[in-house]
């Protein structure tokens, strides 16, 4: 798929969506009885969307990743009693839409990446379970901290955390088994419509404050003399994930320069250059930001200064895709912290 032809359904997107929400409309009238007029706004958003994840998923040549998409929109449906045929026809008239506006040449190639997201959505599916496991050595202590800041009792969680550390807990184990995953279980709850916006943002802020009263412990370790540099990619606001990243990077001994979220592209290779990088973690939470990071990588492997430099990504989109790292050029991938760890320590040691 031509990145040019790609391109044409973003600069499509107002009439594609406009055409979408009126074949909704048209064809079921009690969908427009069910939306208000700020519903109606949101089922048009709800396409511009849909486009998006569409048109990202062509660009990388990965229908999963649409497939993904749609099965994670499905959860969101059920939750808000959203009945399921609504997103079934959305498939439909995503279809008719690009046909009848962009032509059968780039319908025909949509068609496959829309026929596979329908495949899966009709497969039997299991409830998104709870990240809280039997499994999970902390799971008494996770469920605790997770009740307490849901509930806003921030100074509670935090002292749960102190009193962790004072039994000699591991700052790793509470990264892993109490922060990481009550984020992870934040993420569900609020796709499963049952925490809003407002709760999932006040955890994550509570967190990372929680975090930040961690590092008398973090920054302690003794130096190896190897260099990180880590950022999320431009346009990304999440930031929790990479920055638990870093600290471990930290706690093994690496100088580390945490550079933030949505980071300019160009201001990149400026603090690679002045802090003389290893290796560079690059984040990226949204799949529809996956081709930013085409786009960077390549850049920066052409510039004969970086040749030494190992590039490494992770977040959602590489989980749910496991061969997208190398789609994007980048020399490896993690899953958590650990891995990323013992990967950075093979690429640099190659």
């Amino acid at each position: 798929m031509k990145s040019f032809n790609v391109k044409k359904i973003y600069e499509s997107s107002n009439e594609l969506s406009d055409y979408i929400s009126e074949l909704h409309f048209k064809h079921d009238p009690s969908v427009s009885d069910r939306y208000s007029p700020e519903g109606k706004t949101q089922c048009r958003q709800d396409a511009v969307n849909h486009l998006n994840f569409l048109a990202e998923a062509l660009a990388m040549e990965l229908p999963e990743m649409y497939a993904n998409y749609i099965l994670w929109a499905e959860t969101m449906h059920k939750s808000r009693n959203i009945p399921d045929t609504d997103l079934l026809n959305n498939l439909d008239f995503v279809q008719i839409a690009i046909h009848e506006i962009l032509g059968s040449d780039f319908s025909n190639v949509t068609k496959d990446y829309i026929n596979n997201a329908r495949e899966k959505l009709l497969e039997k599916k299991e409830e998104v379970s709870s990240f809280i496991t039997d499994e999970n050595p902390l799971k008494d202590e996770v469920t605790m901290y997770l009740d307490y800041l849901l509930n806003g009792k921030r100074h509670e969680a935090y002292q749960l955390i102190s009193d962790l550390i004072s039994k000699e807990t591991s700052i790793k184990d509470i990264y892993q088994q109490i922060f990481q995953i009550s984020q992870y279980e934040i993420g569900r709850l609020w796709q499963c419509n049952k925490i809003t916006v407002a709760h999932e943002h006040y955890c994550t802020a509570a967190t990372q404050q929680i975090m930040s009263g961690l590092y008398a412990h973090i920054f302690s370790t003794n130096r190896n003399g190897k260099t990180l540099v880590a950022c999320s990619i431009s346009g990304e606001l999440h930031e929790l994930g990479i920055r638990m990243v870093t600290d471990f990077f930290e706690m093994d001994g690496w100088d580390t320069y945490y550079l933030g979220a949505n980071l300019p592209e160009d201001q990149l290779p400026k603090a690679l250059k002045e802090y003389k990088a290893d290796i560079l973690a690059l984040s990226v939470t949204l799949p529809t930001h996956v081709s930013k990071s085409v786009a960077l990588i390549n850049n920066l492997k052409n510039v004969d200064e970086f040749e030494n430099l190992k590039i490494m990504v992770g977040g959602y989109p590489f989980i749910t895709n496991p061969n997208l790292w190398k789609k994007v050029g980048a020399d490896g991938f993690a899953r958590n912290a650990d891995e990323a760890i013992k990967k950075a320590n093979e690429l640099i040691s190659n």
